[in-house]
């Protein structure tokens, strides 16, 4: 995102094997496993222990590295790998070609993924979610949602966004840096009420439906979220659901979000702090963001616009755009 945008802004673990069950399931209005979120379970999954520690403010930041290749220069969504454990999918803002990155646990970059059947309008967030054409790992999700005609007053907002669906490679480990190709399957939204900027992207691990949640130029202190169900039909147009709101502090704009990968606690960031929501069994994604939240420690970053669970839940990764981005861990 351009700078002159933020000067408008200054105005796998036991609960992982639970989820299994839960990700197997691709209707729209499945409810989360009760194992998998927490109930039924004598062990408190460390998704759950991330945010009660964020709660009593015990998390920390550290550095875990530094990313020192000058193509990613204005990172703007980061993912677990599932296909790759311990490493980092990364990718650019608006200007960039259709491509993505793995990282590693360090920051150094281990492959450059190029999205054929894809473009780059205005990419601000990744997901990972259950895989769909490979038995193992999972696919990746690239939101095309970003929309600068919203930030401004009678602005021209696109007609339509786009997200992109791609099975996650596997990248042998020691290998040597490479560039790889995949195919993309696309899907186009439109929302029920005119154009928004967005920069939040989740998948559901229960349900495996898609989470938008749009980054509200009014700073009015209010985001709105809309579901995309389950299993749609690559290449084809639908119209979002507005499932709710979530209530933030005024002049605040969402930038990314992510659910942890046992469904069971919600993140979303902003410019200036993280924020962490418990989901309890049965609950909805939108009504879990109208719990009260519990607030991580900020991160020092220029522009901050990324956030991702580790697969275990036990931390999460936030990184900035600009040149020369440190890779950043929230733990305990």
């Amino acid at each position: 995102m351009p700078n002159a945008r933020i000067a408008r802004a200054a105005a796998a673990s036991l609960a992982v094997v639970a989820l299994a069950a839960g990700c197997s399931s691709s209707r729209s209005g499945a409810s989360p496993s009760t194992a998998g979120l927490g109930g039924g379970q004598n062990l408190t999954p460390p998704s759950v222990r991330l945010f009660q520690a964020a709660c009593s403010g015990w998390l920390k930041v550290t550095n875990a590295g530094t990313v020192t290749d000058p193509a990613i220069d204005e990172a703007s969504g980061i993912a677990a790998s599932r296909a790759n454990p311990g490493e980092w999918w990364v990718h650019n803002d608006s200007g960039d070609s259709a491509r993505f990155f793995l990282i590693d646990g360090s920051a150094k970059v281990r492959a450059t993924v190029e999205v054929d059947g894809a473009t780059a309008h205005d990419w601000e967030d990744i997901a990972v979610g259950a895989p769909y054409r490979a038995p193992t790992g999972g696919s990746v999700y690239l939101a095309d949602i970003g929309d600068n005609g919203a930030m401004k007053p009678n602005g021209t907002t696109r007609p339509d966004i786009q997200v992109y669906r791609v099975t996650e490679p596997v990248v042998p480990k020691g290998a040597a840096p490479t560039t790889l190709h995949v195919t993309a399957e696309k899907f186009t939204f439109t929302y029920p009420d005119g154009g928004h900027d967005a920069e939040t992207l989740m998948v559901d691990p229960a349900t495996n439906d898609l989470l938008i949640v749009t980054k509200n130029w009014s700073l009015l202190g209010r985001s709105t979220i809309y579901r995309a169900p389950a299993d749609l039909k690559p290449g084809s147009t639908t119209v979002l659901q507005k499932v709710g709101d979530v209530k933030v502090p005024r002049a605040t704009l969402v930038t990314g979000g992510d659910i942890s990968t046992d469904g069971s606690v919600i993140a979303l960031r902003s410019y200036t702090a993280v924020r962490l929501y418990k989901r309890t069994a049965g609950q909805s994604v939108a009504a879990a963001l109208g719990s009260k939240p519990c607030t991580g420690p900020r991160p020092r970053e220029k522009q901050g616009e990324a956030i991702g669970f580790a697969l275990d839940g036990a931390s999460y990764a936030t990184i900035s755009e600009g040149t020369d981005p440190v890779l950043h861990l929230t733990r305990r």
